[in-house]
């Protein structure tokens, strides 16, 4: 595997952010898994975590099933990541994530689909001060 190059790793994050941030979550997954071989063993579970969000998300905006297990897959990778990863707030997708897979295990899926709709998530960058 490739030496970790945080900026270039960056760059693929933010690639999939602004698809993700657009409501597009295939093409976020597409944007990162594309790029897989090119990501370091210590951030491969960072990038499967994101995808496995990604997917989650395509799965409850097109109403299919799985969209809750595959948030929760993708949160058990993300875990052990710090809040704040490659410049991105990772620690407000993961919180979101689990919301709606928290609304979608309590048999909330209108209330996720309609927060999907009103306040969609996001994977923003760190906030500098």
């Amino acid at each position: 595997m490739p030496d970790a190059d945080p900026a270039a790793l960056t760059r693929l994050v933010l690639a999939a952010a602004r698809e993700l941030n657009a409501g597009r979550y295939f093409e976020a997954h597409e944007a990162l898994e594309e790029h897989l071989d090119e990501v370091p063993d210590p951030y491969w579970p960072l990038f499967l975590g994101l995808i496995q969000v990604a997917v989650g998300y395509h799965k409850l905006a097109s109403g299919n099933d799985g969209a809750s297990r595959m948030l929760g897959i993708g949160l058990e990778k993300l875990a052990s990541f710090d809040d704040a990863v490659l410049g991105i707030d990772l620690g407000a997708l993961r919180a979101r994530a689990a919301l709606d897979r928290a609304r979608l295990e309590g048999h909330d899926a209108a209330g996720a689909i309609d927060g999907l709709r009103r306040d969609p998530p996001r994977l923003l960058p760190v906030a500098t001060r």
